[in-house]
């Protein structure tokens, strides 16, 4: 797959698992991410990086559930009471303990659920995708800006790297490896971490990375422009509905400006690829695809006729399921129709084919 295919898909299971708080749309979503997860590509270290943020998808789940335990919730189906000291009422409303609702629990599950697929799609992205090929398909207008994505993204399978390692030679001296020493373990990585990036600014800015030219008056003004009309539109798309009309307009001004900023940032600054990244027939349909759901996930939601939403502070009744939010959180599998038709490894990817040498006669 396309290094923008990815890309699309994780807008749309971010779009997608985001705008729902219907438990069974979500639990589609997360399916179809672990579905493309164990077919897609990956490597050893984009296996460890998966473990990482999968874990700390769980972890953030587990802490949200224990916060609304915590702070105690409110609604007819209570379960039990927390103990907890009583809060003046300066502090805001602060809550700490009382009663501790089913209707609480189940929209703190919801809410670490969205975030845990968000993490998973990106876990996924992060081990099919090389940094070199984020960094060959980033526009020549947002060529920095994919360069600190590139590294950033760079920055957890190295760290988990750097862990394991440290870890492994900490066992063959005989020290411990328990939770309790995972600080002697996380120093030496952080550091690592930094002289490596120390050594990668240096190695950069030695091959003429950090001299670009200045981006022009006209890009930057297009560029200041679109942050607040896009500002303005959601404010009075959501505040004043009588002049939504208005705010969709400065929605498309926006939209004009961002695209006038890229395309004049563009022409001042020409970069080349060695190796260009043919974009497939169907990786145009899936980017398509992608782009087409996102807009009308995203706009349903906010003009009101598409219902992804549950609330279970209404009694905690069963979740609806339509046709049509089943066939959008099903959309989020895409992937995985390409991966199962895609050529054996090794045919296609960052490498060259290799090619044997010709034998040169005496």
């Amino acid at each position: 797959m396309h290094t923008l295919s990815w890309a699309a898909w994780v807008t749309l299971v971010m779009s997608v698992a985001l705008s729902t708080s219907n438990p069974l749309y979500l639990v589609v979503v997360l399916l179809c991410v672990c579905l493309v997860a164990a077919l897609a590509p990956r490597t050893a270290q984009a296996v460890a990086g998966f473990r990482a943020l999968a874990l700390l998808g769980v972890g953030l789940l587990v802490i949200s559930t224990g916060i609304a335990v915590v702070n105690g919730s409110y609604g007819e189906h209570e379960l039990f009471t927390v103990p907890g000291p009583e809060v003046p009422d300066w502090l805001g409303g602060l809550s700490l303990g009382g009663p501790v609702a089913a209707e609480g629990l189940v929209a703190a599950v919801l809410r670490s659920l969205a975030i845990l697929c968000v993490f998973l799609a990106f876990a996924v992205f992060n081990g099919a995708v090389s940094p070199s090929r984020i960094l060959r398909s980033a526009p020549a207008a947002l060529f920095h800006a994919g360069l600190v994505v590139t590294v950033g993204l760079a920055l957890l399978p190295a760290s988990v790297d750097d862990v394991r390692r440290i870890r492994e030679m900490r066992a063959l001296r005989g020290a411990r490896t328990g939770v309790r020493d995972l600080p002697a373990l996380l120093v030496p990585a952080v550091i690592g971490g930094l002289e490596r990036s120390m050594r990668l600014a240096e190695a950069m800015e030695a091959r003429g990375y950090a001299a670009a030219p200045a981006t022009g008056r006209w890009p930057r003004l297009m560029g200041a422009l679109s942050a607040p009309l896009f500002l303005a539109a959601a404010w009075v798309w959501f505040y004043y509905e009588r002049y939504r009309a208005f705010a969709a307009v400065a929605a498309l001004v926006g939209v004009v400006a961002l695209v006038a900023w890229a395309l004049l940032a563009a022409r001042g600054r020409s970069t080349t690829r060695l190796r260009p990244e043919p974009l497939a027939l169907s990786d145009r349909a899936g980017i398509a695809l992608s782009i087409a759901l996102t807009a009308l996930t995203v706009v349903g939601k906010a003009a009101g006729w598409l219902d992804l939403s549950y609330n279970p502070f209404a009694g905690l009744e069963w979740p609806g399921f339509s046709p049509g939010g089943a066939a959008i959180a099903l959309a989020c599998a895409w992937p995985a129709l390409l991966l199962l038709t895609a050529p054996a490894p090794g045919t296609e990817g960052d490498t060259e084919p290799l090619v044997p040498t010709p034998a040169v006669e005496a």
